[in-house]
Formats: structure tokens, sequence, C-alpha cells
């Protein structure tokens, strides 16, 4: 009986290395692996796919690398990374002086503004973050919403590494013509390192905007440099609306295999 119960707990602590759990309960890889994606059909979040079928815009050095991404690695590998919703590439102290000046209302806005922030660092690419747009939040001093994974205090992503971000579209914000761009940029002791940016017209020439279904794409950069900080950040091309789902971000993979799409 007692070989028994040691086996049982045994298996047990085994599986809690592999999985940790979010606040809703739902598994999350840990260590930096990666779950879901499903397969050329979409994960049953709706369109991501890891399987080397969704289409991908990554540069290196400024210029389009080729093949389709496939996400090996998420942040979690470089220890306990955490995430922060923020504006114009700002976090921490940069981000609150100037929010300072935009008074209350305006920080609970943004704050609002991304739902779920901790399901880009949780190693499954059917959870995702949902980035809102609220009615006078954005313009003036405050032109895109951000989200960030920020890495522990000494860590950092190596050059040679990636910062991905995988992405869907929900079909309203195309109908609403509401991205003017989307960015993804990494960051070393908040100095600006590198990144990629796509407008309008290259989101629809990558298929991730314009379809029937939910649409889906891999962007970020293969970095020369190493980076403490990767943001991904929405800018709309409508600023008077209100939008309670314009963007999706699925996780941050800091590691990949660029592959012939199939």
């Amino acid at each position: 009986m007692r070989n028994k119960m040691l086996k049982t707990m045994t298996a047990l602590a085994a599986s809690l290395v592999l999985f940790g759990c979010t606040s809703n309960g739902e598994d999350v890889a840990s260590g930096g692996g990666i779950i879901g994606g499903g397969s050329s059909s979409g994960g049953s979040s709706g369109g991501l796919s890891n399987d080397g079928s969704t289409p991908t815009n990554i540069t290196q050095g400024g210029k389009p690398v080729t093949g389709n991404f496939i996400c090996t690695q998420g942040a979690k590998a470089y220890g306990n990374v955490t995430t922060q919703v923020g504006s114009n590439g700002l976090v921490g102290g940069l981000l609150t002086d100037l929010l300072n000046r935009l008074g209350a209302t305006t920080v609970t806005q943004l704050l609002n503004s991304v739902s779920n922030p901790d399901n880009v660092i949780d190693g499954n690419l059917d959870t995702y973050a949902s980035v809102s747009l609220t009615l006078g939040l954005l313009g003036g001093l405050l032109d895109s919403v951000d989200e960030s994974v920020v890495l522990p205090s000494g860590a950092s992503v190596p050059a040679g590494k990636f910062a991905v971000y995988g992405l869907t579209f929900p079909k309203g914000t195309v109908s609403l013509s509401l991205l003017s761009r989307v960015k993804v940029a990494t960051y070393l002791n908040n100095v600006a390192q590198e990144s990629n940016t796509l407008d309008q017209n290259a989101l629809a020439l990558l298929g991730a905007i314009g379809g029937s279904t939910p649409a889906a794409a891999f962007v970020g950069v293969k970095t020369t440099k190493a980076y403490d900080r990767a943001t991904i950040s929405l800018t709309p091309g409508l600023l008077s609306v209100n939008v309670g789902d314009a963007m999706r971000i699925h996780e941050l993979c800091t590691d990949g295999d660029l592959v012939t799409a199939p």
C-alpha cells in the first residue's frame, strides 16, 4: 500500500513540474514550453495554428526573413516574467509620468484596455489577451495600446533568438478599418533595440485581415541584439470608436523555427 501511495505522489509531482495553472484553472506550459495551436484548421481559440501554416512577418536587422514561424519556446524560459499594459512604448515610471498629466480616468481606461494580459506568457497558444479600444482614450499624448512582456531583473533574451507575437484579428476589426499599425519592439534597460512595424496594407498583404474568419499572424523580429522587454502595440486608424475585441495576443515566442509553408 505504501509503495502504491509513493508511486501516486511521484506521478503527481511530475505532472506539476510539466504544467502550471492559470487563475481560471486552465493548464499552461511551464519552463518556456509551448502547448496548443492546433493544426492548419486553427487552435481552439479560432485561428492561430503552430504547424507552419500561419502567415508570418518577421524581420532581422530590418530586413524580412523567409519562412513561416513555428513557436517552440515562450518567455517563461527566462524566469518569472511579467506583463504590463502601456502606451507609446512606455512602461513603469516613464509611463506614470505621462499618465499623471492625463488624469485618473485615462489611467483606468488604459489599464482596462487589455483583458487577461498574462495569457501571453502562459505557454498556451489557444489562450489570448484581448485588446479593446475605448472612445476618447487615444489621441493627443497617447497614440497606442501596448502590452509588454518584461523579463526579471538581470535576465535577457540573447541575440539570435526571437521576439515574435502570435496574433489573431476578429472580423469586426477589419470591417472598421481599425488596424492603422501593429508594431513589435524590443528594449534593453528601456532603450529601444529593434522593431517591426506593419501598417494596414502590410497586414492585408500578409493575409492577416480581410478574410471571412478570424485571421492569424506571427509578427516580430529575429534578434540581432539582446532584449529584456518585448512590446506589441496597436495604433488604430479610427479614434472615435468603441471596440471590445480589436486584436488578440496569444503568446510571446522567444524561440522557434522558420519553415516552408505546407
